[in-house]
């Protein structure tokens, strides 16, 4: 999956680390990471000495995000700032990563995509509106006329593979330019257990009802912001569908024997879906023996 970077280890934990030149940064705009086109026709992810200005020109706007390995990664938290002069730097789909080499990269620049939102969401205090600023030594900002204080916010994401003997449910969503067949996933509203979202969201997508959730696995997915936490269900009662056309264009039970293999594996929905493709107990077993070897 995208956070399976082994051997490099993410280091998440906030520390006060001072940019030089010969780091690397992360600037975004839109959909779009800024990449370094190397001579050799590759891209890579820039250094602050491929700017034309100096650190000290854009230094209230650099912040420490995490590191790889003993390798610190920063963002700059406006695009508007830099020189982008020459032809050698350009924003590009962030898709475009996977033809990098750095085979952390991915991975990393998805997490620094989602800290950039959230900073960029909280310049100004949502209680007073004045202007937000660091807080010393944390991965916080505060409001210094009101108090406030803010971390960054991770949604929690139900999703759900729905068995029927050899039979996995999929679905394919309404309105979105995203061909694959998926599983049935929502975000856990406000009060509610993980275990009651997940049946609330295969009921009112597909009117089937489900039982014996069995915990599979976790994802961070910087892409929403979210992380997400994987089920394996057993249908409960009828298997008739009863589509919900506003969040669905189409459900369909599929056999294990015949399961679409249109999917990354970059992503949990992979493992679920190969967990079936494969017998189902073997492939969780080895799911997690994986998962073990990792930690």
């Amino acid at each position: 999956m995208i956070q399976d970077i082994t051997p490099y280890r993410f280091h998440n934990e906030f520390q006060k680390k001072e940019p030089a030149p010969e780091n690397y940064f992360f600037s975004f705009r839109e959909q779009k990471i800024l990449l370094l086109s190397r001579q050799d026709g590759e891209y890579c992810l820039p250094t602050f000495r491929d700017l034309q200005q100096t650190l000290s020109d854009i230094a209230d706007l650099v912040v420490y995000l995490f590191s790889i390995d003993d390798i610190p990664l920063y963002l700059v938290k406006s695009q508007n700032v830099l020189d982008l002069s020459g032809d050698r730097l350009e924003y590009a789909p962030i898709h475009m990563l996977t033809l990098v080499k750095q085979e952390w990269l991915y991975f990393a620049a998805i997490t620094a995509s989602h800290l950039s939102c959230w900073y960029a969401q909280n310049t100004y205090c949502s209680r007073c509106g004045d202007v937000m600023e660091h807080v010393p030594g944390q991965r916080a900002m505060i409001c210094n006329n009101c108090g406030s204080i803010i971390y960054p916010q991770i949604a929690p994401v139900v999703m759900i593979a729905v068995v029927n003997d050899d039979k996995l449910l999929l679905t394919k969503y309404a309105g979105r330019l995203l061909p694959q067949w998926v599983l049935i996933a929502g975000f856990v509203e406000i009060g509610e257990t993980i275990e009651d979202a997940a049946k609330r969201e295969v009921f009112e997508e597909t009117g089937i009802r489900i039982k014996n959730l069995k915990y599979f696995g976790s994802q961070p997915w910087g892409f929403s912001g979210s992380v997400i936490m994987g089920f394996i269900a057993e249908l409960d009662g009828s298997d008739t569908i009863h589509l919900d056309h506003k969040e669905l264009a189409d459900a369909v039970w599929h056999s294990r024997f015949q399961l679409p293999r249109e999917l990354t594996d970059i992503s949990i929905t992979y493992e679920m879906i190969e967990a079936l493709r494969l017998n189902k107990k073997e492939a969780e077993n080895e799911y997690i023996r994986n998962r073990n070897d990792m930690q």
